[in-house]
C-alpha cells in the first residue's frame, strides 16, 4: 500500500508482463536491461537490475541471485530456528561451520573493536527489553539498561580455527552486516555465473550494490532518502552517481517504537543500552555492502565527529550523516559523488489542502507482474502541475501510461535505486 499527499490526484495504472529495455552500447550492438522486484526477501523488498547481452542471460542472473540469497539466509538468519546461526546458539558449538558464518562473525568482531564497542551483534537483547517495556508503557530503568550494557559487552562467540563456540544463549542479530554480506555474495555469484552480464544492481531494503554500467552506459544513479521527508513521493536529500560499489543507509525514520508520546529509534548504543537520538540518517558509500552496512549503523551511534573520522579512515569510503538538529556532516570526498539535488520542500509553507490517498492494488490474474502507478495533480483547468509519485521500474513501458506520459513528455528524471533506512516487514 502506498500513500501520497495531493490536491487533486489522477492515477494511471498499467500492468506489465515483460521486463526488457534496449539501448545502444559502444562495445555491444544490443543489450537488455531487465528489472525484477520481489517482496519478502530477507524480511523486506528487493529490486534487481541486470544489463546483459540477452533477456535469457538477465533471467538467469535473477535465478542465480535469488538462489544465493536463499542459501546464505539459511546460514545467517537469526529468525529461522533451522539456520546455521540459530543452531550454533541452540547447541552451544559448531565443529565444522561454514566459511560464510565464520567470515561474518569475524567481521563483526573486527568492527566491534574498530568502533570502540559502538557496533555489536548483541543489540537484539536490548531491543527485546525495550519492546517489552513499550508494551508496559514505561521505559526500562537506568539500572536495567546499565546492567544490559555490561552483559552485552561480553563476546557472544569464540572462533577456534574451524570450530565456533557460543558464549551466550541469547539470540544474536547479524541483520546489519549480514544483509550487506549476502548482497555482496549475490552480486558476485551473478558475475561468476553469467558471463554475458554487462552491469548489475542489487537493492535489498535500501542497501545497494552496483557493478558495471546501466543500459545508459553512464553511472548508476542512487537517490538518498531525506530523513526529514522520506515519503515515496518526497524529493531525495541528494542523488549519487555510482560507478561501482555499494551504498547503505541507516536512520530512525522508518522503524522504532513509541512509549507514551515519545518515539524511540530501533538503533541502540550497546555501550549505554539506550536507543540513539542524536543522528537521524546516515548514508555510506563503500567498495562492498558489508562495510557500508556496518559503518551506516556505527555512524548512527558514534558522535558526528567520531563517525566522520572513522569513515574517512576506512579505504574507499565516503559518508554523510544528518543530526537531530538538521545539520549535515560529510567526509571530504562525498560531494564528488553527488549530482545536482532537487530543491527541498520548504516546510514553513503549508499546502492549501493536505490529504492522504491510499491505493490498494490487488492482482486479479495469477503471476501478474506488479503494476505501474503514477499520481499527479492538476489545477482547476486540468493543467498538469506536478507529478507526486511514480512507482515502476521498467522504462520501456512508461509510454503505456498514455495520460501521464503525454503530460510529462518522458522528461521526468529517473533513478536506478533509492538508498534508505530499511522499512519494517510488509511496508
Amino acid at each position: 500500500m502506498k500513500t501520497a499527499t495531493a490536491l487533486l490526484a489522477l492515477i494511471c495504472i498499467a500492468g506489465t508482463h515483460v521486463s526488457t529495455v534496449r539501448a545502444e552500447v559502444p562495445t555491444t550492438p544490443v543489450i537488455t536491461s531487465a528489472a525484477f522486484h520481489f517482496d519478502g526477501i530477507l524480511g523486506t523488498s528487493a529490486d534487481f537490475t541486470f544489463v546483459a547481452a540477452s533477456p535469457r542471460a538477465a533471467d538467469r542472473a535473477e535465478r542465480v541471485a535469488l538462489a544465493e540469497i536463499e542459501r546464505l539466509r539459511r546460514v545467517l538468519s537469526s529468525w529461522d530456528d533451522q539456520s546455521e546461526l540459530s543452531q550454533l546458539f541452540t547447541t552451544g558449538a559448531l565443529e565444522h561451520p561454514s566459511a560464510e558464518l565464520r567470515d561474518v562473525l569475524n567481521q563483526y568482531t573486527a568492527w566491534n573493536a574498530r568502533a570502540d564497542r559502538a557496533y555489536s551483534a548483541r543489540v537484539g537483547e536490548l531491543a527485546t527489553v525495550w519492546r517489552a517495556a513499550a508494551l508496559r508503557g514505561t521505559t526500562p530503568t537506568a539500572e536495567e539498561t546499565a546492567r544490559l550494557a555490561r552483559e552485552i559487552a561480553a563476546p557472544a562467540w569464540r572462533v577456534d580455527g574451524t570450530r565456533i563456540v557460543a558464549l551466550t544463549t541469547h539470540r544474536v542479530d547479524l541483520n546489519s552486516l549480514g544483509k550487506g554480506f549476502i548482497i555482496d555474495r549475490a552480486l558476485q555469484a551473478v558475475r561468476d555465473s553469467v558471463p554475458e552480464l554487462r552491469g548489475a544492481l542489487i537493492n535489498i531494503g535500501g542497501d545497494v550494490h552496483v557493478w558495471g554500467t546501466p543500459a545508459s552506459g553512464r553511472s548508476w544513479t542512487v537517490a538518498v532518502a531525506d530523513p526529514a521527508r522520506h515519503a515515496d513521493n518526497a524529493a531525495p536529500m541528494t542523488t549519487l552517481a555510482i560507478h561501482g560499489g555499494a551504498v547503505s543507509s541507516s536512520g530512525d525514520y522508518e522503524r522504532g517504537f513509541t512509549i507514551g508520546t515519545q518515539h524511540y529509534s530501533h538503533i541502540f548504543d550497546p555501550r549505554t543500552g539506550r536507543p540513539v537520538d542524536h543522528v537521524t540518517g546516515v548514508t555510506v558509500v563503500a567498495p562492498d555492502n558489508a562495510t557500508a552496512n556496518a559503518l551506516a549503523t556505527t555512524l548512527s551511534v558514534l558522535s558526528p565527529a567520531q563517525g566522520i573520522a572513522l569513515a574517512a579512515a576506512t579505504p574507499g569510503v565516503e559518508a554523510m550523516l544528518v543530526t537531530a538538529d538538521g545539520a549535515v556532516h560529510r567526509t571530504a570526498g562525498f560531494a564528488r559523488l553527488e549530482r545536482r539535488s532537487p530543491a527541498r520542500h520548504d516546510a514553513a509553507v503549508a499546502p492549501l489542502i493536505t490529504a492522504k490517498l491510499a491505493i490498494d492494488v490487488t492482482p486479479t490474474v495469477a503471476n501478474r507482474h506488479q503494476p505501474f502507478v503514477a499520481v499527479w495533480i492538476t489545477d482547476t483547468t486540468g493543467k498538469h502541475v506536478r507529478t507526486l509519485a511514480f512507482w515502476g521500474d521498467k522504462p520501456k513501458y512508461l509510454h503505456e501510461m498514455s495520460k501521464w506520459w503525454g503530460l510529462n513528455k518522458g522528461d521526468q528524471p529517473l533513478i536506478d535505486a533509492i538508498t534508505r533506512a530499511t522499512r519494517p516487514v510488509g511496508k
